[in-house]
């Protein structure tokens, strides 16, 4: 593992910690068992797709400052996803964006993430090696598609939970 510390590093922290306040507030808006499945569901398929993309024959990217693992990253890639896609579900069901509301929503986290994948480009903390940022225009939109029907699915089965297999009979 490669480190050096500058301003990426910097930049990862921050926009992890912003991004990490702004999850504090609305962390017990989910059941523990749904915040779980969400938090783990962006960190595999993150860490899925950007791998695969780093890796060879690909390297379309690079996180940091090299093409070799940097923790800052992987501390990024463990807070940013999953708190971003937690708010993305609050907004969703909070403000009951069904319907033709889902579109716009979508087109509008799809259009903040574009921004924020840009920012991150400026500032260092991705470098294109192949890959380019009109490669992201349909990601974001199928990323968060998927992302609602996972929820939906979980929420649903969460829901049609027996409450008797969670609630102990006997003491100890």
């Amino acid at each position: 593992m490669n480190v050096t510390f500058d301003w990426n590093e910097w930049f990862f922290i921050l926009s992890s910690t912003v991004i990490f306040c702004l999850f504090l507030p609305i962390r017990k808006y989910f059941p523990p068992v749904i915040a779980t499945m969400i938090w783990v569901y962006n960190i595999v398929l993150v860490a899925s797709i950007d791998y695969f993309l780093l890796a060879t024959p690909f390297k379309l990217y690079i996180f940091g400052d090299n093409s070799t693992y940097e923790l800052s990253g992987g501390l990024f890639h463990f807070f940013m996803y999953p708190c971003a896609a937690l708010l993305f579900l609050y907004g969703y069901e909070k403000w009951e964006l069904y319907g033709r509301k889902t579109i716009w929503y979508i087109l509008c986290w799809s259009l903040f993430s574009l921004f924020f994948e840009w920012l991150s480009v400026k500032n260092n903390a991705l470098t294109y090696t192949g890959w380019k940022l009109v490669y992201s225009i349909p990601v974001y939109p199928v990323a968060a598609v998927v992302l609602l029907l996972f929820f939906r699915f979980i929420k649903k089965q969460y829901q049609n939970l027996p409450l008797q297999e969670f609630v102990r009979t006997d003491k100890v």
